[in-house]
C-alpha cells in the first residue's frame, strides 16, 4: 500500500510540473505577442529589440578557437612549403653536382670547348675600358682591376656553357683614397661595365652621402635609407664619404643605415643590389674595423693613389683639349709652378684641384681678351680666343702666393 502511494505521489508531482511549465510558456508567448502588438500600435515596430540580450555567451570563445585553429593550419602549410623548397633545392644541388662531376671526369683535358668566334669579350665592354683609359689619367691598378673583371666574365660564360659551376663574383666594393682621385667616375664606369658583362640589370649609379641616408629624428632614417636602396636596384648604390655613417656615439642614426645595408646585401641578389663605399683611407679603415659584419661582405677593396706631378699635367692637358684651348709649353710650366705652391696648402684634391684651376684660368683668359679689345680696340682673332697664355696662370699664382699656408683654397 505504501509503495502504491509513493508511485501515485510521484505521478502527481510530474503532472504538476508539466502543467506549470506549459502555463509559463503560454504566458510568455502571450505577453510577448501583446508587447509586439503594443509596439506596433505605437509605430515603433522592432526597433527596441536588442539581439545582444539573446547572444550565446560562448560564441566569442568559439571564434577565438576557430581563429587559432586557422592560424595553426596556415603556419603548418607555410612550414610544409619551406620544407618542400629545401628538398627541391637539395635535389637540384645534387643534380648539378652530378652533372659537374660527369663533365669533369668524362671530358678529355685536350678537348676544345670554345672558340674565339663564339666566346669573346663584347665590343661594348672593351669600349667602356677604352673610355676609362681616355678619360682618366693614371690609375693603373684600377684599370687593371677592370680588365680582370672583363676576363672573369669571359671565363664565367665558358664555364656555364660547358656545365661547370660558375657563380657571379662578389661585386661590392670599398674605394679608398683622397678626394679627386677618380672614385666617383670609376664607380659609374663599373656600373656600365657590370651591365654589359651581364652581372647587373640596368647599370645606373645612385650617388648618396650621409645627408641622403640619415634622418634627423627617430624613425626617419629607415625610410630615407630604404628609398635610396630601392632606387639603386639593378645598378649601384655609391656612398661617398661613407665613413660619416660611423660615429662612436651609440645614439647616432648612422648605425641604422649600416645595419640596413648589411640586411639588404644578405637578402637581395647580387645582380640587383651592389654597394660601393668611398672615403679617406684611414677613416674607412676605422669604420670597417668597427663594423665587422659590413667589412666581411665587402669583397673588393681598391686604393686610389694620389696623382703624380706628370699625371696632374696630363689631366690639365686633357681638360684644355676638352675646352678647345691651345695649351703650349710656357703655359704648362706656369701650371706646374701653381700646383707646387697649391700643395703647400691643406686639402689638396688632385684632379678636382686641377679642374678648379683650369676653370679659373678660362675666366681669366676671357677677361684678358675682353679688356684688350676694350682698351686697345683690337679685333678678336681665332688664336686669341682659344689660347692659354702664361700670364693667365700667373694671375692665379699671384692670388695664392702670399696667403698664409693654413688658408682654405678650392
Amino acid at each position: 500500500m505504501s509503495s502504491q502511494y509513493i508511485i501515485v505521489l510521484i505521478c502527481l508531482i510530474v503532472l504538476s510540473t508539466v502543467i506549470n511549465a506549459f502555463y509559463q510558456s503560454t504566458s510568455f508567448k502571450s505577453s510577448r505577442s501583446e508587447a509586439l502588438q503594443m509596439s506596433t500600435k505605437k509605430g515603433t515596430g522592432l526597433k527596441d529589440y536588442d539581439p545582444s540580450n539573446y547572444k550565446d555567451s560562448n560564441s566569442g570563445n568559439y571564434r577565438r578557437l576557430s581563429d587559432q585553429l586557422a592560424a595553426v593550419k596556415a603556419e603548418e602549410e607555410q612550414k610544409q612549403k619551406e620544407r618542400d623548397e629545401l628538398i627541391r633545392k637539395e635535389q637540384m644541388a645534387k643534380l648539378i653536382l652530378k652533372q659537374e662531376n660527369e663533365t669533369f671526369w668524362n671530358t678529355p683535358n685536350d678537348q676544345i670547348i670554345g672558340t674565339q668566334e663564339k666566346f669573346f669579350i663584347p665590343p661594348s665592354v672593351l669600349e667602356i675600358i677604352d673610355d676609362l683609359d681616355n678619360q682618366l689619367i693614371g690609375l693603373k691598378p684600377v684599370k687593371e682591376k677592370m680588365r680582370r673583371y672583363a676576363a672573369q666574365m669571359l671565363v664565367h660564360k665558358l664555364r656555364s656553357d660547358n656545365g661547370l659551376k660558375s657563380e657571379i663574383p662578389p661585386l661590392h666594393h670599398v674605394f679608398t683614397g683622397n678626394p679627386g682621385t677618380g672614385k666617383t667616375t670609376v664607380a659609374m664606369k663599373m656600373g656600365l661595365l657590370y651591365k654589359e658583362m651581364g652581372f647587373i640589370n640596368s647599370g645606373h649609379t645612385v650617388q648618396a652621402t650621409r645627408a641622403d641616408l640619415v634622418g634627423q629624428y627617430i624613425g626617419h632614417t629607415g625610410p630615407k635609407t630604404k628609398e635610396m636602396i630601392t632606387r639603386s636596384f639593378g645598378g649601384i648604390l655609391f656612398i661617398d664619404e661613407a665613413y660619416g655613417l660611423y660615429k662612436e656615439d651609440s645614439r647616432d642614426y648612422g648605425s641604422e643605415v649600416i645595419e640596413m645595408l648589411v640586411k639588404f646585401m644578405d637578402t637581395v641578389p647580387n645582380t640587383d643590389f651592389v654597394v660601393m663605399l668611398a672615403g679617406y683611407r684611414n677613416l674607412m679603415t676605422r669604420m670597417m674595423i668597427a663594423n665587422v659584419n659590413l667589412m666581411s661582405r665587402m669583397g673588393n677593396w681598391i686604393d686610389f693613389p694620389d696623382y703624380e706631378d706628370q699625371e696632374l699635367l696630363e689631366i690639365s692637358s686633357l681638360l684644355a683639349r676638352t675646352y678647345g684651348y691651345i695649351y703650349d709649353q710656357p703655359a704648362q710650366a706656369k701650371f706646374i709652378e701653381f700646383m707646387n705652391i697649391r700643395k703647400e696648402f691643406p686639402y689638396f684634391s688632385n684632379a678636382r684641384t686641377v679642374r678648379n684651376v683650369m676653370e679659373r684660368t678660362r675666366r681669366i683668359a676671357a677677361s684678358r681678351i675682353l679688356k684688350d679689345a676694350l682698351e686697345n680696340g683690337t679685333r678678336y682673332t681665332m688664336k686669341e680666343i682659344q689660347t692659354f697664355l702664361p700670364a693667365d696662370f700667373q694671375v692665379v699664382i699671384d692670388e695664392i702666393a702670399k696667403l698664409p699656408r693654413d688658408s682654405l683654397l678650392p
